[in-house]
């Protein structure tokens, strides 16, 4: 790679930062399509594209399955199980 490919260019914007634009349009419209305040807040500020939690609400996938569906990897929220209650309680 040269210098320059390796330089931000100056044009480059961020736009997916608290209190942006981008982020009060993603709150507003998760919250249009029946979110809550806090969960639209949660997910507009998450890297999930709100474009796809919208198509799958349109096939009629519930909400909170389409959060976790396409919630980022790294964001994934850890799910406790039966088993894993279970060997909580006997420690």
């Amino acid at each position: 790679m040269t210098k320059a490919a390796e330089q931000p260019r100056p044009e480059t914007i961020l736009i997916r930062v608290a209190g942006s634009p981008e982020i009060a349009w993603r709150t507003q419209r998760l919250v249009s399509l029946g979110a809550s305040a806090d969960l639209a807040a949660e997910i507009a500020d998450s890297e999930a594209d709100v474009h796809d939690i919208e198509r799958l609400l349109k096939a009629g996938c519930p909400l909170d399955l389409a959060w976790s569906i396409v919630r980022p990897v790294d964001e994934a929220a850890v799910v406790a199980t039966p088993a894993a209650a279970e060997l909580t309680a006997q420690d």
